[in-house]
């Protein structure tokens, strides 16, 4: 995946945007053109900024961690609300996760995914802003957290949408280079008049 260099006040991913549409509709990424800025189904592109932390990191540093926390976020996305509906199988959603992460949030499956529209004929994104802060020390990043606000539309068998709200903050840790989800605080709005909070943090 490419990366896009870093724009004040907004970072859109390129590669992230092609490899949701990709991975929903079940292709490869070398199916798809690099230049391509759009997806090819109607889901938002996933906006990913640094907010805080990386103030002493050059830009080429700031988007290779961008580009590193957006192919998780967008692991989760596809696996945990996009791809071909019907579907009953979530649990692959959590791959990006760390062990203990993936147990704790496989209890909390309904308010982390879109298993409660699993009837649905298809679901797409509307919104995914991914807003990140890292920690770092002596100039290297450790972690960080993104504070996200993904918004999808479930359209359901006789026709009717959903919408399906997910607020809240993704704890990520970096070991050897390679970005893992170790804890969460979220809110889920299921469309139905009910949303629930949820957390995990070791």
């Amino acid at each position: 995946m490419g990366h896009l260099r870093l724009r004040p006040a907004r970072t859109l991913r390129v590669g992230v945007v092609v490899a949701i549409a990709c991975l929903a509709a079940g292709c490869s990424p070398r199916d798809v053109p690099e230049d391509r800025e759009t997806p090819g189904a109607e889901s938002a592109a996933l906006r990913v900024q640094t907010v805080a932390g990386a103030e002493r990191l050059d830009e080429a540093t700031r988007a290779e961690l961008e580009g590193a926390v957006g192919d998780v976020l967008s692991t989760y996305v596809v696996k945990a609300f996009l791809g071909d509906f019907p579907r009953q199988e979530f649990v692959g959603s959590f791959e990006a996760f760390t062990s203990g992460a993936a147990r704790s949030a496989a209890g909390d499956i309904r308010r982390l995914t879109a298993t409660k529209v699993q009837d649905a004929t298809d679901v797409r994104a509307t919104e995914l802003d991914a807003r990140l802060s890292f920690l770092t020390r002596s100039g290297e990043v450790h972690g960080g957290t993104a504070t996200v606000h993904f918004a999808f539309e479930a359209t359901m068998e006789d026709g009717r949408t959903r919408p399906l709200v997910l607020d809240g903050r993704f704890l990520l840790d970096a070991d050897s280079g390679t970005w893992s989800i170790f804890g969460y605080d979220v809110r889920f709005d299921d469309g139905a008049g009910q949303s629930v909070e949820t957390e995990s943090a070791p």
